[in-house]
């Protein structure tokens, strides 16, 4: 029988994330929030990867994080790539292996099966509506060698219980979060104002995400976009990404004679000053497991417009802090973007609502607190 590893007092807790990739998106950004917030003195973290890019991976280097990258899997189940990752872990030998994303967790499940007195969290952080049966059986065998599952909203939480049928002991809700950040200088946004060509006239619809139109749906807000200028000849349309559907975007852009409506203003390493250059934040996502870029644009005072998809509806406290429309629907989104636009106060509240909505369920100190009990429950 295998000896059950116990964790030495006051020896730090090595806590090894697995991830698929290390860009800019929600998941890094909230390992950016366990960087800061938990203490150096009682972690040692280190992370797998497929891929690093970016400055996310660089904070995290400068916070004392080791990061190996071990190369893009021809397939999750590729022996070569999890011996890759077992040979890392082997090396740092952690008390817990934390697995984000479909890539992480099948890098987590598999250094657990091979290092069996290893704690595995799961962390399911999308709303996985179009995975196949055959993904949700292997995404359920996954779940079996893990401690826990983490939910980043009820919806998630939901898939895990009622589609992968995950024991309800193992699961638990941590929603998502996001840090709070002063807000830019006014010479600041002139500054952003020029480097965009941005008039202090525009209307600003802005919106944020990697440009995979399948799941964002960029399309249909340019879309909306067409309706409101009738009303608005001064709207403009900024999105803040890239991805490989940009260039059929930009055509589209062309074909309905909004080549000069539309900024595409390419990734941002931090896009958070650029929210305060906008009038109304639009998330048109066809799935989403919770968004948050909508908790971003909440805490910089913009009110939000949002499909009534995944996780989203939670968020938005049901339509208290912003307007759900249903997806794939460019009128609909049109006719909510124009009311925001034309009623102030109506506006003005749905801002008031979305702060507090973020400041009261999304902070950062709760989410740190939350993911340190879990790490502390693991090892009890």
């Amino acid at each position: 029988m295998t000896k059950r590893r116990q964790r030495v007092p006051n020896q730090k807790v090595r806590i090894l994330h697995t991830l698929g990739w290390v860009t800019g998106g929600g998941v890094e950004r909230c390992r950016v929030m366990l960087a800061k917030g938990l203490r150096s003195e009682q972690y040692e973290h280190s992370l797998i990867c497929q891929k690093a890019d970016g400055p996310v991976h660089e904070i995290l280097r400068d916070a004392g994080w080791s990061i190996n990258e071990i190369g893009v899997a021809p397939s999750i189940l590729s022996r070569m790539w999890h011996a890759r990752a077992h040979s890392i872990a082997r090396a740092f030998q952690p008390h817990i292996v934390h697995g984000a994303v479909y890539e992480g967790e099948a890098l987590a499940c598999g250094i657990g099966l091979r290092m069996p007195t290893v704690k595995v969290i799961m962390e399911e952080t999308s709303d996985p509506v179009n995975r196949r049966w055959t993904g949700n059986a292997l995404m359920r065998a996954m779940c079996l060698r893990a401690d826990a599952c983490i939910g980043v909203s009820p919806k998630v939480v939901d898939y895990l219980h009622n589609t992968l049928r995950i024991p309800e002991r193992k699961v638990r809700l941590i929603n998502n979060a996001v840090s709070e950040m002063p807000d830019p200088s006014e010479q600041r946004l002139a500054e952003l104002r020029n480097m965009l060509g941005i008039d202090t006239n525009d209307i600003i619809i802005g919106s944020v995400g990697r440009v995979f139109d399948s799941h964002k749906r960029f399309s249909d807000l340019i879309r909306a976009l067409v309706c409101i200028r009738f009303d608005q000849p001064k709207a403009r349309l900024l999105i803040i990404g890239d991805g490989p559907d940009r260039v059929m975007l930009q055509k589209l852009a062309v074909e309905l004679g909004l080549t000069d409506a539309i900024i595409f203003a390419g990734y941002q390493g931090e896009p958070r000053d650029l929210y305060h250059l906008m009038d109304v934040f639009v998330l048109a996502s066809a799935h989403e497991a919770f968004g948050l870029v909508l908790v971003e644009a909440m805490l910089s005072g913009v009110p939000v417009v949002a499909t009534e998809v995944g996780g989203i509806p939670f968020v938005l406290d049901h339509g208290k802090a912003g307007i759900l429309v249903p997806s794939l629907q460019p009128r609909e989104i049109a006719d909510a973007v124009l009311f925001l636009l034309m009623d102030h106060e109506a506006a003005q509240s749905y801002r008031s609502a979305g702060l507090e909505r973020a400041r009261s369920a999304f902070s950062e100190d709760r989410y740190i607190k939350d993911i340190a009990d879990l790490y502390a429950e693991a090892l009890r």
